[in-house]
């Protein structure tokens, strides 16, 4: 039994933190002793002020002098390496887990859409940059702070007192700030979104919010999204830029503490001047994590749901298919009693449908809108996975087949034909390493050739915004030309007539005929039954269930009285005119 690439997303992600776990550790181990370092400034005033001032002993200044330089180097070279294993660890996260989290968030746009999916690949790249920005140093700085307070302590208790609570002080504010910040943010976050993808919407539908004047209505709401955003964002980083005000104030006021303590205990000549220095440098060094910790914090928590959704998407988002490479050999289809629930809901899209396909034939399936004839594609190709049921390609299940064997055995036009940014030759090839005669013989066969010659740079065109500046007929055959690229063993293709004229009609029909020849198994979903012409049997579906099926002329035969009984005029099969 493969295993199914849900677990091995999952083990991928467990090995990535493991990785991190280490990685982290080490980063700790180094930083460790770059904060240790950072006190070798503080004690070389301190001993200047009291041991060389007071003894005028210059070769004392040397020495010492050497000795910090020497340190402050070592510290600054700690430092680096510690950044640069964080970008390390950065880098490895996005590699490791780059793949994995995209396949799923493919695998999940099919069952939820392409928001939440591109919303995860944001995960990913927020989290990549906060392991290298450094936040995530946040900790390793702060467990060090009981060293700093314990040195403070050292200089004079007095000194270690105003260190423990200037930080309980400060971090109070931090949390404070989180918890004031919260609702706000996360008000902010979603309005956000839903600006972006009105945004998004809109420019895909330019045409039609141009052609009826919906532009300006459009502006309003778009406008009011984005004002309701904006307040909640000023109103989080109204709450946020307070209290990091008070955190600043507050900051000083404990460093006007340490003078005035300091300036005390050398009056009563219980500390020297050199004390004083020290403890406000080690003081500052010590509070700077604690304030860091305000806006530190929003960043971990934002890390932290980050995590939790790039681990709940590969838990819940890979599908269960197959891993191991499994070549089709023969091009038999069989659909044994598919069934189909959408998630959230009752009423099937499809029920109890079977059928079967042998090499070279061509089965057509028609029926009126929402019959469930593009549910049934989804499932052929194994897009969906089915609630009951299967359908097998070759014996194996077209849902749990390996990919990347069933796409080499499989062409699909989709009822809308989408092309990926690219060049024509990327997208017919369907971005594999093919040579140039394969890409030609499929665009041949798709009729599209002529077409491709007097673009701009023939194959080499570049199809920006998805062929957006292609007409639907030209996004249609180039689409076709990438469903029968390799001689797939089966071809589905869901109204692919919808928006072709006579003479891309006859060059579809040719390609059908072609991949028949071959020995593909073929599956025509259509409105206008001129492509079916030729079709050997014909599906007719009816609220997500089997109406007619069988050969050509008897279902022809047997749905024509049905629907003349229905009404006078001419015979329609169910949505489409039937000229046997």
């Amino acid at each position: 039994m493969a295993e199914p690439t849900a677990a091995q997303g999952q083990a991928t992600y467990r090995a990535a933190m493991r990785e991190m776990v280490l990685g982290a550790g080490a980063a700790a181990f180094v930083g460790f002793f770059v904060n240790l370092l950072h006190l070798a400034l503080p004690l070389y005033n301190a001993q200047v002020y009291d041991r060389v001032i007071g003894s005028g002993n210059l070769d004392t200044l040397v020495a010492l002098t050497v000795l910090v330089v020497i340190l402050l180097v070592f510290g600054a070279v700690l430092d680096v390496l510690r950044s640069r294993i964080f970008a390390i660890l950065a880098a490895r996260l996005a590699g490791r887990l780059g793949r994995p989290v995209f396949e799923a968030a493919v695998e999940t746009s099919l069952r939820g859409g392409s928001a939440a999916a591109g919303d995860v690949m944001r995960d990913l790249s927020d989290l990549k940059g906060f392991v290298a920005g450094g936040a995530i140093a946040l900790p390793i700085d702060l467990t060090f702070s009981p060293v700093l307070i314990g040195v403070l302590f050292l200089l004079n208790p007095i000194y270690g007192l105003i260190g423990c609570v200037g930080a309980l002080i400060l971090a109070a504010t931090g949390v404070a700030t989180e918890v004031l910040a919260r609702r706000p943010a996360a008000r902010a976050t979603a309005a956000t979104g839903r600006t972006q993808a009105e945004t998004a919407t809109a420019i895909r539908s330019a045409e039609v919010i141009a052609a009826m004047g919906m532009l300006p209505d459009i502006a309003r709401r778009w406008h009011r999204t984005q004002a309701q955003a904006l307040d909640s964002a000023d109103r989080g980083q109204a709450t946020a830029r307070t209290l990091s005000a008070v955190a600043r104030l507050l900051r000083t006021g404990i460093q006007i503490a340490v003078i005035c303590a300091g300036t005390t205990l050398v009056v009563e000549q219980e500390a020297t001047v050199g004390t004083i220095i020290a403890a406000m440098a080690i003081m500052s060094r010590l509070l700077l994590p604690f304030e860091h910790l305000i806006d530190g914090w929003r960043q971990w928590v934002d890390a932290s749901a980050a995590h939790g959704r790039i681990q709940s998407l590969l838990r819940d988002g890979g599908s269960p298919r197959s891993v191991v490479p499994a070549p089709v050999g023969s091009s038999t289809v069989v659909a044994d009693r598919l069934t189909y629930v959408p998630a959230g809901q009752d009423t099937p899209l499809l029920r109890n449908v079977s059928f079967r396909i042998e090499a070279g034939e061509l089965v057509g399936v028609v029926g009126p809108s929402g019959a469930g004839k593009s549910t049934l594609a989804r499932l052929v190709v194994g897009l969906w996975a089915p609630s009951a049921g299967g359908v097998y390609l070759d014996g194996q299940s077209t849902f749990l087949h390996e990919r990347s064997s069933f796409g080499a055995a499989v062409g699909y036009l989709p009822q809308e034909p989408l092309l990926l940014d690219g060049t024509v030759r990327e997208n017919i090839a369907r971005f594999r390493d093919a040579p140039m005669d394969a890409v030609i013989a499929a665009a041949r066969q798709a009729g599209v050739h002529d077409l491709i010659g007097r673009m701009p740079k023939g194959y080499g065109t570049r199809l920006a915004d998805g062929g957006g500046r292609l007409s639907g007929g030209q996004r249609q055959r180039i689409a076709l030309a990438r469903a029968v690229f390799g001689d797939p063993q089966l071809l589905v293709l869901d109204e692919p007539n919808s928006s072709l004229d006579a003479e891309g009609e006859a060059a579809l029909v040719s390609a059908v005929e072609t991949a028949r020849q071959r020995g593909a198994a073929v599956l025509v979903i259509a409105q206008r039954m001129s492509i079916l012409a030729k079709a050997d049997r014909l599906i007719v579906l009816r609220d997500g269930a089997v109406a007619h099926y069988g050969p050509r002329a008897e279902v022809l035969a047997a749905i024509g009285p049905q629907r003349q009984a229905q009404r006078p005029g001419p015979v329609y099969a169910l949505g489409g005119e039937v000229r046997p």
